[in-house]
Protein backbone atom coordinates (compact mmCIF):
# COMPACT_ATOMS: atom_id res chain seq x y z
CA UNK A 1 0.00 0.00 0.00
CA UNK A 2 1.26 3.17 -0.80
CA UNK A 3 1.06 6.36 1.74
CA UNK A 4 0.36 9.30 0.33
CA UNK A 5 -0.71 13.33 0.84
CA UNK A 6 -3.40 15.32 -0.80
CA UNK A 7 -0.64 16.72 -3.03
CA UNK A 8 0.29 13.30 -4.47
CA UNK A 9 3.84 12.20 -3.51
CA UNK A 10 6.31 8.97 -5.46
CA UNK A 11 5.49 5.71 -5.96
CA UNK A 12 7.80 3.01 -5.60
CA UNK A 13 6.99 -0.37 -6.42
CA UNK A 14 8.69 -3.52 -7.62
CA UNK A 15 7.53 -3.72 -11.62
CA UNK A 16 6.33 -7.37 -13.00
CA UNK A 17 8.43 -7.23 -15.82
CA UNK A 18 12.03 -4.59 -16.42
CA UNK A 19 11.58 -1.13 -17.10
CA UNK A 20 12.10 -0.26 -20.93
CA UNK A 21 12.93 3.13 -21.46
CA UNK A 22 12.01 2.85 -25.31
CA UNK A 23 8.46 1.66 -24.56
CA UNK A 24 5.76 4.02 -23.02
CA UNK A 25 4.16 3.63 -19.78
CA UNK A 26 1.02 4.66 -18.58
CA UNK A 27 -0.12 5.43 -14.52
CA UNK A 28 -3.82 5.24 -14.03
CA UNK A 29 -5.66 6.31 -10.64
CA UNK A 30 -9.10 5.34 -9.67
CA UNK A 31 -11.07 6.72 -6.71
CA UNK A 32 -12.71 4.04 -4.96
CA UNK A 33 -15.58 5.93 -3.20
CA UNK A 34 -16.33 7.47 -7.06
CA UNK A 35 -15.55 4.93 -8.80
CA UNK A 36 -13.50 6.76 -11.67
CA UNK A 37 -10.38 7.30 -12.94
CA UNK A 38 -9.44 10.57 -11.62
CA UNK A 39 -5.79 10.71 -13.40
CA UNK A 40 -4.35 8.93 -16.14
CA UNK A 41 -0.74 10.57 -17.36
CA UNK A 42 -0.35 8.14 -21.03
CA UNK A 43 3.35 9.27 -21.59
CA UNK A 44 4.63 8.57 -17.40
CA UNK A 45 8.22 8.49 -16.98
CA UNK A 46 9.26 5.90 -14.63
CA UNK A 47 12.40 6.22 -12.66
CA UNK A 48 14.58 3.14 -11.11
CA UNK A 49 16.23 2.87 -8.55
CA UNK A 50 18.15 -0.41 -7.31
CA UNK A 51 15.94 -3.17 -7.33
CA UNK A 52 12.52 -0.87 -7.58
CA UNK A 53 10.58 1.43 -9.72
CA UNK A 54 9.27 5.04 -8.46
CA UNK A 55 6.84 7.91 -10.50
CA UNK A 56 6.12 11.10 -8.72
CA UNK A 57 2.53 11.61 -8.79
CA UNK A 58 1.66 15.24 -8.70
CA UNK A 59 -2.76 15.45 -8.38
CA UNK A 60 -4.97 16.70 -5.75
CA UNK A 61 -6.14 13.50 -3.78
CA UNK A 62 -8.89 13.78 -1.38
CA UNK A 63 -7.80 13.23 2.85
CA UNK A 64 -8.68 9.85 4.58
CA UNK A 65 -10.06 8.06 1.00
CA UNK A 66 -8.62 4.95 -0.85
CA UNK A 67 -7.86 4.49 -5.00
CA UNK A 68 -6.25 2.32 -6.86
CA UNK A 69 -3.10 2.48 -8.93
CA UNK A 70 -2.48 0.73 -12.23
CA UNK A 71 0.97 0.91 -14.21
CA UNK A 72 0.76 -0.36 -17.45
CA UNK A 73 2.98 -0.96 -20.61
CA UNK A 74 1.30 0.69 -23.15
CA UNK A 75 3.27 -0.41 -26.01
CA UNK A 76 2.81 -3.66 -25.20
CA UNK A 77 -0.89 -3.66 -23.68
CA UNK A 78 0.52 -5.19 -20.28
CA UNK A 79 -0.10 -3.92 -16.84
CA UNK A 80 3.26 -3.80 -14.77
CA UNK A 81 2.42 -3.18 -11.54
CA UNK A 82 -1.16 -2.56 -9.42
CA UNK A 83 -1.36 -1.25 -5.89
CA UNK A 84 -3.42 0.60 -3.48
CA UNK A 85 -3.31 4.66 -2.28
CA UNK A 86 -4.38 5.78 1.04
CA UNK A 87 -4.34 9.62 1.42
CA UNK A 88 -2.96 11.30 4.30
CA UNK A 89 -1.99 14.51 5.91
CA UNK A 90 -0.54 12.97 8.83
CA UNK A 91 2.41 11.73 9.57
CA UNK A 92 3.11 8.23 9.35
CA UNK A 93 5.32 7.57 12.42
CA UNK A 94 2.40 9.09 14.20
CA UNK A 95 -0.71 8.14 11.97
CA UNK A 96 -3.90 6.77 13.45
CA UNK A 97 -7.24 5.44 11.72
CA UNK A 98 -9.49 7.05 14.38
CA UNK A 99 -7.46 10.25 14.84
CA UNK A 100 -10.03 12.53 15.68
CA UNK A 101 -13.01 10.15 15.43
CA UNK A 102 -13.28 8.30 18.72
CA UNK A 103 -12.36 10.32 22.40
CA UNK A 104 -11.72 8.17 25.20
CA UNK A 105 -13.32 9.24 28.32
CA UNK A 106 -12.00 8.61 32.01
CA UNK A 107 -15.09 6.88 34.20
CA UNK A 108 -12.94 7.26 37.48
CA UNK A 109 -11.51 3.98 39.43
CA UNK A 110 -13.27 0.72 38.29
CA UNK A 111 -13.56 -0.71 41.92
CA UNK A 112 -15.20 -3.57 42.26
CA UNK A 113 -17.29 -5.17 45.75
CA UNK A 114 -16.66 -9.12 45.73
CA UNK A 115 -19.45 -11.42 47.28
CA UNK A 116 -17.91 -14.59 48.40
CA UNK A 117 -19.73 -16.83 50.49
Amino acid sequence: MQILSTTGGTINFIPRQSIDNTKTYSVKVISENQNKTIFTDNTASIGSIKYYSNYALSTTLINGEFYNLEISNSTDNIVIAKDKIFCTNQVIDSYKITDGVFTQHNTGADEFIFYTS
